[in-house]
């Protein structure tokens, strides 16, 4: 077998996640700077499950650029970072897009990467976000790998900790993800490709600086529960689901911008 097909046979996807309905569910999980940018930067990584390419809820100016935050700490005046999903409500330029934002408090304008590549409803992915003040860049990796990194140096006030909540499947209840998300990990400080090539591939998690972890394996209950702060999370409508599943493979394009 060759060695990255070998690699990948070896990753294995969530066996237990929450399952968003992409109406009205999500997880909320109170301000706590374990969740927000230090000084050495801010990394989360999360497994998450598109069921849908079409949202129902979801927000943006254009018709052909709807999308919806499928996790993120942020709202009015106080916005920090988001992770976004394209939707094909109607079919745009940005179909499939994945991305990765930081914010300046006020919001409007922020700076990120995407990768965008063809997707297909039920498969897992591999999603890491890194935010790095030393060099003014906010990353993504898909499935271990560095897909695009883009400056936020323009952000004029940079990105700072807030005091809004963490959302799972949602970030300010205004769009809503439709399918599932699992283990998220969260960082307090920016992570190097080498440790999040080793955290998908080896399932190796950096203990220097994890400030959360939510393995999301409880299974049943209204609450999940982190490993490291204890800053757990009140769940809103989603359900347990359990399972194997198949990994997403393949490429596409990837960028960034403010």
């Amino acid at each position: 077998m060759h060695i990255a097909a070998l690699i990948v046979a070896l990753v294995t996807a969530p066996g237990t996640f929450l399952v968003f309905n992409g109406a009205d569910s999500y997880v909320e999980i109170p301000s706590s700077p374990a969740h927000s940018l230090t000084p050495a930067g801010l990394t989360v990584a999360v497994w998450m499950r598109p069921d849908s390419l079409a949202f129902a809820k979801t927000e943006g100016s254009l018709a052909s650029q709807q999308y919806v935050h499928w996790l993120g700490k942020g709202q009015s005046g106080q916005q920090e970072w988001t992770f976004r999903m394209y939707s094909l409500t109607q079919p745009g330029p940005r179909q499939n897009r994945i991305s990765f934002y930081a914010f300046s408090p006020p919001g409007g304008r922020g700076c990120g990467s995407y990768f965008q590549d063809p997707i297909q409803p039920g498969r897992w992915i591999h999603v890491v976000g890194v935010i790095d003040p030393s060099v003014q860049q906010v990353s993504i990796y898909k499935n271990g790998q560095l897909r695009h990194s883009d400056s936020y140096a323009s952000l004029a006030p940079g990105p700072q900790m807030g005091g809004a909540p963490m959302r799972i499947g949602s970030k300010d209840l205004t769009s809503y993800f439709q399918g599932a998300i699992g283990p998220i990990e969260i960082w307090n400080r920016a992570l190097s490709a080498t440790e999040v090539a080793a955290l998908f591939n080896a399932g190796a998690v950096p203990q220097n600086g994890l400030a959360a972890q939510y393995y999301v394996s409880e299974g049943s209950g209204s609450t999940i529960h982190d490993a490291v702060g204890h800053h757990d999370g009140a769940i809103h409508g989603a359900s347990w689901g359990q399972g194997a599943g198949s990994i997403a493979t393949g490429g596409g394009q990837s960028g960034g911008g403010c």
